[in-house]
């Protein structure tokens, strides 16, 4: 970020407890949030009132054209965050926004553009990046610690649970399977590799546009295979996320289903240890990161290409589970 950039903040969508806690985030690095944009007057008034936050308005471009605001956090629903990525691109903020940014990757390409030739910086909040344990395999992996990455198995389900709202009117639409748990499954996977998709084979229950269960195969460009099964379907069931190599295994168990502490194993010879990984929290890390970088390339952050490649790959499955064939990833 550039170092003149204004420390305020807008908040543009005011449903959930994720963003109060973002709100807290923000304060801790010593930023002022100063605006809450939401389509209900009432809403943005009252959630501005309970979390201390001077203005709140249902005009987006009134908050975004406060000179004091350099920056907007983007937590509404899935079909307005183009419209808001876009305003704040136009206004010149940087923008973190929840992930995805868009329900397809033409639009998310669009986007990217936009903030591109706007000089505005477009992160995305992926918890699952923020992830201490995440984090701390993605180093062992770069490291060599299990040798060449071969294989990569993902394992998550329960019912599904939207994001905790703080209104019953708020619950969350839902974007489905896809949209919902498979856009951050692959961008951990690439994440954790540093690799590229390249072709997926997926297979859905029921065979319909909007499945409860979800198994996919995607090919990448490191040689390994990432397999995942997502459920919404089954009793809740402790995640997994291993990533095996030919000299080592690591094993992350209860990392996902949004929760914020699991535990880490390093498989070799034939032996399992447990590896230490002191805990951070999640939202102020994200911040910090997303405020102190000045090159996309220096960050662990999410940024739009990457929703776009998540995105891609989602589309490509969509229409491997109709057809029931392997399909490449046209990017």
């Amino acid at each position: 970020m550039p170092a003149s950039a204004k420390a305020g903040w807008s908040f543009v969508g005011a449903g959930t407890i994720a963003t109060e806690l973002m709100v807290e985030a923000i304060r801790a690095i010593g930023h002022s949030p100063l605006w809450v944009v939401s389509q209900n007057k009432i809403d943005a008034a009252n959630f501005a009132q309970d979390l201390g936050i001077p203005h709140s308005t249902t005009d987006v471009d009134r908050a975004l054209q406060d000179p004091s605001v350099g920056f907007a956090y983007i937590s509404a629903r899935l079909k307005r965050r183009p419209h808001y990525i876009s305003a704040a691109a136009g206004a010149r903020k940087h923008i973190l926004c929840d992930g995805p940014i868009s329900d397809n990757s033409r639009s998310a390409k669009t986007l990217v553009t936009l903030c591109n030739q706007a000089g505005a910086s477009l992160a995305v909040n992926q918890p699952l990046r923020a992830s201490t344990i995440h984090q701390t395999m993605r180093r062992l992996i770069s490291d060599g610690d299990i040798g060449t990455v071969r294989s990569i198995v993902l394992l998550r389900g329960g019912p599904y649970h939207g994001p905790l709202t703080r209104r019953a009117r708020d619950a969350d639409e839902g974007g489905g399977i896809y949209l919902d748990v498979s856009v951050e499954d692959i961008d951990l996977a690439r994440f954790l590799t540093a690799a590229e998709p390249l072709e997926v084979t997926a297979t859905s229950a029921p065979f319909d546009a909007a499945p409860s269960q979800l198994a996919y195969t995607v090919r990448l460009s490191n040689g390994c295979l990432f397999q995942a099964y997502e459920s919404f379907s089954t009793a809740d069931i402790e995640s997994m996320v291993m990533v095996a190599g030919d000299r080592g295994a690591l094993i992350a168990q209860g990392t996902m289903n949004g929760r914020a502490s699991g535990t880490l194993l390093r498989r070799t010879d034939g032996k399992s240890e447990l590896v230490p990984v002191r805990e951070h929290d999640f939202q102020v890390s994200t911040v910090k990161d997303f405020v102190n970088t000045r090159s996309r390339e220096a960050s662990w952050l999410s940024g739009g290409s990457d929703s776009v490649t998540a995105l891609l790959v989602v589309e490509a499955m969509m229409i491997s589970a109709k057809r029931r064939r392997a399909v490449p990833i046209n990017g």
